[in-house]
This record gives C-alpha cells, structure tokens and sequence, in this order.
C-alpha cells in the first residue's frame, strides 16, 4: 500500500499559475545544436519519465502539473518538504537551467515553481538533510529574479525569502549543533573537529546521530551555505566563508584514508552511554581510533572499558568506504568551490567557467581544491575498468559477499535478505551517478582534468542501469550508522535499510540528472526531430 502523504498549502500572496509562467521576453528557441557520442538527450527523457512520478524508498512520489485538474495523479503522492525530493528538484533545475531557452523545457520549472511556492523551507538546526533541500528555491529565484525567463517579482521575493529561512537553518545549526559546542559533548576532541557540524542532533540524544560528521553531511551543509553566500542570502547570520572550509577541514583529517585513497562514511566523537554511539562503539570493530592522518588501532569495546594506556584518543571513524558517501562528498567540493568562483566572478575575476587567478591563489581555495584532487583521483582509481561505473562499497569487487546469519542470541544479524541468502558487492548507481557527475563538473569548471573517466562513467551508467522505459536501476535504498547499523561490509551489503531498489528512487535520480546535464554540456547531442 502506497502511504499518503499530505503537504499543506502555505498562502502565498500570488496566484500560483500566472505566477510560474513565461517571461514574455525570453528566448523560447532550441538553443542546443551538436553532436556528441551519446546521440540521445537522456536528462530529457527520464525528466519527462518522472517528473510525475519516482520513489522516495518505497513511496511513490511526484512534482505536480499545474496545469492539470489533478495536479497529481493517485497513487502517487506529492512530494513533501525531505532532501531526496529536494536533490530531485536540483537535478532537474539545473537541467533546465542549461536548457531554459528550449521551449519543452518549460514544463519542468512550472511543475517545481507550483511545488515550491507550496513549501517553506526549514529554518530550524538540528538536521542537515531537512535544510538541504533549500536548495530548490536557488534554482526557482533563477528563473523569477528580473531578468529570469519566468520572471516574477513576487515569486522572487518568496524564494529568497525561503532561501534565508534555509540560511538562518544553518545559522541556529551552527549555534547548537557544532562539535564541542554543547556543554554535555566530548571535549577532549579540543581542536581536531571543533567546529564540525553534527550530521543529526535534535531531540533525543539517544536517537539522534549525536558527535558524527557524515560524508554526505558535506553535501547537505556546507555546499548549501556556500551556494546560499553566492546567491546573496546569508546576511545578516553569523556565517561565512570560514563555516563552509571548517566542514572539511574538520572532517577529511580523520576520514581520509592515505592507503586507500578513499574516505570513510562517518566520524565520531561520543561514546558515552546514552548515545548511540557506545552501541556502536561495543560493536567491536566498527571504529578506527584516529589522530589527524595516522590510523592507530581499532576501537574495541576493552578500549571504551579503559585498556587505553598506550594511546588516548576520541575521535573515531567507521569501518567502510560507502561509494555514495564518497560522491556526495566529492560533488559537495565540486559545488562549494562553484560558489567560491562565482562569488569572485561577481566581482568582475573572471568567468564562470575558468577558476580566476585571485581564487586559485586563496587559502581556502587551496585547501579545498586539493582534497578535490586528491578524492578525485582516489575514486577513478577505484572506476571498474570494464563498465566505467563504482561499486557499493569502493574498496572491493564482486567478490566480497555477506550472508544472512544470526548473532550470539539467536537474533538475525540483518533483515534485508532471507537466512541463508547472499548479497555480493554490486555496481551502485547513486554513487556511479554523484562520481561521474563531479568528474565531468569539476573538468568543466577547470578544477580537474578527468573528462575521459567522466565520459566512461555517464556512459557506463546508461548502458548499466538505464531501462528502455529509462527507469534507473541498482540503487541502495539508504544507509547510515546507529544502534542496529554497525557499519560493516556485510551491513551495507545486507543491513535491513540497504535493500536494491530498482524503480527509479529519488537519490539516484537526482544525481542521474547531475551526471547527464554535465555530459550533455561537454557532448551536446544533436536536436531530435521533435525538437525542431
């Protein structure tokens, strides 16, 4: 059964059909010529595949159409205010924002400019995947600021007010949620991850993700506040600059791994008993203790007992590289330093598409570019030479497998297959997707030179996991780390929340869209007959 979900309808002081609708100056021609290796345009089709329909795990969920005496078709639901419909609605914006002058392109941004003047962004802390999704509303002002194709003063006004609400969000997050902030945290972390924003930290403690730093916290975050700084809507908050770099350079010391070349899934500082993280903690291997750069032992649960007196330590890390944990991290670089090149192109540094001299030249700039390069090059290392995609879990190939068992008490390990069954490591599309797209991204902009491994990537992904019905397959449903998810290989390969979904779930979507815009932008294809 199909669980509804009902979003309410805020007032807004427009009517909501004229108000998305077209600026009578723009210029509604094709504006794509070209060809390129891949002859069909992929962002258009699966966007008009599912726009109106795609899963959120296991809802069906849809952006509605305006113009229809049912905006949305049962048994789809409406999408609600989440950061998977929200990476949704980014992919498709920034399709369209590279085909705005394409008159069936139109379609798309009235269809999330309806939605999106129905919504209100989050203004509270506490959970960075509820304000990532404030995201949406830098795509719709876009297109309503003056000048924009679908220009609308008052639309306008209500996404950039929705954009401070997402920005002071992030301030009051900043305020609550930091690392070494509240008076009941870890303090002997002192400076290694002050500063840090905890992934998940309101409420209850006990069910909160309270003193872990997630690799997709960098996309959720700090990429949000960096667009957020370009986009003109953080002032008046007490964040900066020095917020966006600090979440990184809080978190790559202890989740970089030189060897491997790859970063763990999450850090963590608390271990104390009413967290989940002595659960974790006790799990026995689930934590590396470490200290900047250097691995030291395993965190064990005889360590949390007090066998440390060899080497003291606090900070911890999971035991897995996860691909899409990997590739919400390295397209979160790609997309800060964006908004770092836009801020100095605004000032008259340059253009959008080359990294000015003065930027390049910046510390922070720096800093950040080279954990691009370095992630970058970690990860096409791991690229399957024979499909040009990445696996679930980076460091291994098919042959690493795990089996449903049951533990010491009789309670099955995992739930995601049936006692006996086996799940081996498998291509994943959400993190194929997120790679490529950052690859190919970063080439464009000028901070990585890696076009032929995009290329391979996007390529692969359609061949792969691209249906004939352009439904997009082999994509894990969730994962994260808490009292019953002990991170380990055999979790993410058979954890209860991991399972393979196969119809277009909302993450993989997005980040397909990513991918396919920035191949189309390096390879336009050639206008199809409809087209014309």
């Amino acid at each position: 059964m199909v669980k509804i979900i009902k979003t309410a309808a805020l007032s807004v002081a427009v009517t909501v059909l004229a108000g998305c609708s077209l600026n009578e100056t723009a210029n509604n021609g094709d504006g794509n010529s070209g060809s390129g290796v891949l002859t069909e345009r992929y962002s258009r089709e699966v966007i008009e595949a599912h726009l109106h329909g795609w899963y959120n795990k296991d809802v069906l969920v849809a952006f509605p159409e305006p113009d229809s005496a049912e905006p949305v078709a049962a048994p789809a639901v409406e999408a609600s205010w989440d950061y998977v419909p929200g990476v949704v609605a980014k992919g498709i914006l920034d399709t369209w924002e590279y085909y705005q002058d394409s008159v069936w392109a139109d379609a798309w941004y009235k269809s999330l400019c309806y939605w999106g003047l129905r919504q209100q962004a989050t203004d509270r802390g506490g959970i960075l995947d509820d304000l990532n999704c404030t995201k949406v509303f830098i795509g719709l002002y876009e297109g309503a600021k003056p000048g924009g194709k679908f220009e609308n003063a008052e639309n306008a006004a209500y996404f950039m007010e929705q954009m401070r609400r997402g920005a002071k969000g992030l301030a009051e997050h900043k305020a609550l949620y930091s690392i070494n902030v509240q008076g009941d945290n870890v303090q002997s972390t002192k400076d290694g991850v002050a500063g840090g924003w905890m992934h998940k930290a309101t409420g209850d403690p006990a069910k909160s993700y309270w003193g872990q730093m997630w690799c997709d916290g960098a996309y959720m975050g700090p990429a949000l506040l960096a667009q957020l700084i370009a986009a003109g809507a953080t002032e008046g908050f007490d964040l900066g600059w020095d917020d966006v770099v600090r979440q990184f350079t809080a978190s790559w010391p202890y989740l970089w791994d030189e060897e491997k070349r790859l970063l763990y899934h999450v850090l963590f500082t608390d271990v104390t008993e009413n967290r989940n993280g002595k659960a974790i903690y006790d799990a026995g291997h689930l934590y590396e203790c470490t200290k900047g750069q250097s691995t030291m032992y395993k965190g064990q649960s005889t360590m949390y007992k007090g066998q440390r007196d060899q080497v003291p330590c606090s900070i911890y890390r999971s035991e897995e590289f996860w691909g899409r944990a990997d590739g919400w991290y390295i397209l979160a670089l790609v997309d800060v330093l964006e908004a770092y090149m836009k801020g100095a192109t605004d000032n008259g540094q340059g253009t959008r598409d080359q990294v000015p001299s003065t930027v390049s030249h910046s510390a922070e700039f720096k800093i950040l570019h080279g954990y691009l390069k370095e992630l970058a090059e970690g990860l096409v290392a791991r690229q399957d030479p024979m499909t040009g995609c990445w696996y679930q879990l980076l460091q291994y190939g098919p042959e690493k497998c795990a089996t449903q068992g049951v533990d010491d008490t009789g309670s099955p390990q995992y739930t995601n297959v049936a006692e006996g069954g086996t799940q081996c490591n498998y291509l994943e599309s959400s993190a194929s997707c997120l790679i490529t797209a950052a690859l190919l991204k970063g080439t464009r902009l000028g901070l990585l030179d890696y076009a032929e491994a995009g290329k391979r990537g996007f390529e692969g992904i359609v061949k792969h996991f691209l249906t004939t019905g352009y439904d997009i397959t082999s994509s894990c449903q969730s994962a994260g780390l808490s009292k019953d998810r002990n991170g380990t290989a055999a979790y993410y390969l058979i954890g209860k929340d991991v399972p393979i979904q196969d119809n277009t779930e909302g993450k993989v979507l997005g980040a397909f869209l990513m991918a396919a815009v920035e191949y189309e932008r390096a390879y336009p294809p050639k206008a199809a007959t409809r087209e014309k």
